[in-house]
């Protein structure tokens, strides 16, 4: 059943788009360079593989200050999970002072936001062989829009802060988070998007299938605000704490839709590679609850069907292609 949820694709053309605006937009602009190291790679649901025909492309832009693991890494007092950037210690140019610092030595989430829209934006009205390319800013990212005659698609690309912290290198992405104004624009997230790609990918096409399901029954239900970080998170700590080769696809999901109950059950799910992070701030009270109610009345369910050897398929499917009977 996962099959028909996940779509192959020919990224020959993404890669020619990606390359271009990398190369002849981001790494030709000379103040970026003068200021950062630029690095990229490709993360989100289609590096993961769990994308389906409509998923954008997603790549980071990882921005390394010259002396970065001299940086003061501070956690935010106020927003567990976030942190502030001191480089009160740290050589930097002219550009850095009079741009993306406060008067702390902070860096500040809406200037690097705003760099990276100035370089990007650059990309406007640009043809790239058969595609004529836009840009759109999108909240914490910048969309580059991709269209021929043919073929449409989007890359979404997600500037990040190179950061050393405990021994670990991390991309630090400009998220804005509640708590008070005097550092209210300092706030970054951090995370390692490599790491969790590799570790995903120990799991093989099982985990991968389940994250799938998983994802797929959660539309089904209507159930929006769950994103693929949040179930390729639960996948990594299974990953993590069982040895799945000879466990069924079955008993994969059901552990994972577990999980994720037990999850909105506490309020809590930790982000496994730091786990100061809970990755359900962004649900109200009453979402929780709700959102709590309906994957526990799934699991309830779903957790039955493996013993039961005259189910049909179409009892089992709708709870991941949802009703069409409306």
């Amino acid at each position: 059943m996962a099959d028909g949820f996940y779509s192959t694709s020919n990224d020959s053309d993404f890669k020619l788009v990606r390359d271009f605006i990398l190369r002849k937009i981001v790494k030709s602009n000379d103040l970026l360079t003068s200021t950062f190291k630029v690095e990229s790679f490709d993360f989100g649901s289609r590096a993961l593989e769990i994308h389906n025909s409509d998923s954008d492309y997603d790549v980071m832009i990882v921005l390394e200050f010259p002396y970065f693991k001299d940086i003061l890494v501070r956690p935010d007092q106020h927003r567990p999970g976030m942190y502030h950037f001191d480089l009160k210690d740290v050589p930097y140019n002219s550009f850095t002072a009079d741009n993306l610092l406060d008067d702390r030595c902070y860096l500040l989430r809406d200037s690097v936001q705003t760099l990276m829209q100035c370089v990007l934006m650059n990309a406007h009205n640009h043809d790239c062989k058969f595609y004529r390319l836009r840009y759109r800013r999108k909240y914490k990212r910048h969309t580059i829009i991709a269209e021929s005659s043919g073929r449409r698609f989007s890359i979404n690309f997600v500037p990040a802060i190179k950061i050393h912290y405990e021994k670990y290198e991390w991309q630090a992405i400009p998220m804005e988070a509640p708590g008070p104004k005097r550092s209210n624009g300092c706030t970054f997230m951090m995370i390692d998007a490599k790491c969790e790609i590799s570790l995903f990918k120990v799991g093989g096409k099982k985990i991968r299938d389940a994250v799938i399901l998983l994802k797929a029954m959660c539309e089904a239900k209507n159930l929006p605000k769950i994103k693929n970080y949040h179930l390729v998170t639960l996948a990594n700590e299974l990953i993590d704490r069982e040895d799945l080769e000879d466990l069924s696809l079955e008993f994969i999901f059901l552990d994972l839709l577990y999980d994720l109950v037990d999850a909105f059950e506490n309020r809590d799910l930790p982000y496994n590679l730091l786990e100061d992070l809970n990755l359900l701030t962004n649900f109200n009270p009453s979402q929780l609850l709700v959102y709590r109610d309906e994957l526990d009345s799934a699991y309830s369910t779903l957790r039955t069907y493996p013993g039961q050897e005259s189910l049909s398929y179409g009892r089992c499917s709708w709870h991941f292609f949802g009703d069409d009977s409306d």
